[in-house]
């Protein structure tokens, strides 16, 4: 009997190498999912696929217009800071420091 022989696995014990779960799968709701441009979903849990129906597709348009319209906004407020982040350093630099020492009590 050498290192990898697995002859002793066919005996009476397997059943003790059996895992919980092979023998209840748990039940997947199929809450995470991809859907590509042909309404086709996919699980990304258990791998299941099924067609979207028209409620579920205009879901996703609506979900994905929202996320580009934050993705805009996010772009745009991005693009602002890098225009004022150089003079806001340069304000500051210039300007002297202000130490306050004193207890506000």
């Amino acid at each position: 009997m050498g290192w990898d022989d697995d002859s002793w696995k066919d005996g009476y014990d397997t059943w003790k190498l059996r895992s919980p779960d092979d023998e209840y799968p748990e039940a997947c709701w199929h809450e995470e999912y991809e859907a590509d441009i042909n309404a086709r979903a996919t699980c990304c849990s258990c791998g299941h696929t099924w067609y979207l129906t028209s409620d579920e597709v205009e879901r996703e348009r609506a979900l994905v217009k929202s996320y580009d319209e934050m993705m805009r906004r996010e772009e745009w407020r991005l693009w602002i800071e890098s225009l004022v982040r150089p003079l806001a350093f340069w304000r500051r630099w210039r300007k002297p420091a202000t130490i306050d020492d004193e207890i506000p009590f």
